[in-house]
């Protein structure tokens, strides 16, 4: 596994180095002002340097790697057609994995050189991954840390969830940081936790970070009690389940449609093993940020997390 880690690292940090140099390049800021049509324009440019990057870092792998879900198709629902999107099987060798990758995770963070844009691949044993259905783009999540094990589930009312999290871990309401995606579809949640009291941290886009911050024993993190909940993308969903299997947290989600009759084929809820049935120790991880992060691990722009049974580790600089 100490050779696969070196080459899926390799491949998330010469994507991010990639498209850092490309919005550098450019001279994208934060303060451009630009119409939808410029906007997808530059998403498609990133993921594309992004998808390029990752190619070419995997073609000659000598482990045989196929990709079972690739964040960039959700968006032919979003703008009626796909983003630049990483599929197929790569490399060569009787040791085969399965991965999920998103080349830029938090493009529009990207496209505007602002902080949160980072290059993933979560990879597992080869049919250990849950691939991304057909039908639906979301799903609804639960991570939570290890100490909550076989004390709360998606299942249960969002105040009785919030209750064993006051019980476990001896802390007020107001000390628990509850985090997700602003959105219409989360607004049950949202009024849930605003009354019982919590930190609520409401997110525009990107919940692929704190969904792994929250799989993490806050002692070690010690950034306090964190908690991801609500509905997000499924492939993020999928890729922070792999580091949430390796680092013993609990997981558990369910598939998510606007169209009442495409949900009704998900009404079960999966666990961490349904969305990640491969071995323990094939889980890895790496992320490499493009930009600064936005507050989850202060990763600076050209770093590396990894994420593996050995825990969590940071790589402070890429080299390039």
């Amino acid at each position: 596994m100490d050779q696969v880690k070196k080459y899926i690292t390799r491949a998330t940090e010469l994507t991010a180095i990639s498209v850092a140099r490309l919005i550098k390049e450019k001279g994208f800021t934060p303060q451009d002002l630009l119409t939808e049509e410029e906007s997808i324009k530059r998403e498609k440019l990133i993921d594309q340097a992004g998808v390029d990057a990752m190619y070419a870092a995997l073609t000659d792998i000598p482990f045989v790697l196929q990709v079972k879900g690739s964040e960039g198709r959700k968006h032919i629902h979003q703008y009626g057609e796909a983003l630049p999107t990483l599929m197929g099987t790569f490399g060569k060798g009787e040791y085969k994995l399965d991965m999920v990758n998103d080349v830029v995770e938090g493009s529009k963070a990207a496209k505007l050189n602002s902080p949160g844009a980072v290059s993933v691949i979560a990879v597992s044993t080869h049919q250990g991954l849950m691939p991304t259905p057909d039908d639906i783009d979301y799903m609804d999540k639960l991570f939570v840390p290890p100490q909550l094990k076989g004390k709360i589930s998606i299942k249960n009312p969002v105040e009785e969830n919030l209750a064993a999290v006051v019980d476990t871990f001896k802390v007020k309401p107001s000390e628990i940081n509850v985090v997700m995606m602003d959105r219409d579809r989360n607004a049950h949640y949202i009024n849930a936790c605003q009354k019982f009291g919590v930190n609520l941290i409401k997110i525009s886009a990107g919940d692929f970070m704190p969904s792994i911050l929250s799989c993490i024993d806050p002692k070690r993190h010690k950034k306090g009690v964190h908690i991801l909940m609500g509905i997000g993308g499924f492939e993020e969903g999928v890729m922070a389940a792999v580091a949430g299997k390796a680092l013993g947290a609990v997981v558990e989600a369910k598939g998510w449609s606007g169209d009442q009759e495409i949900a009704k084929r998900y009404n079960k809820i999966w666990n961490i093993d349904d969305l990640v049935p491969g071995k323990l120790s094939d889980c890895l991880v790496s992320v490499s940020a493009i930009t600064d992060d936005n507050k989850w691990f202060d990763l600076p722009a050209l770093s590396t997390l990894t994420v593996d049974t050995s825990g969590v580790k940071i790589n402070k600089t890429i080299h390039h």
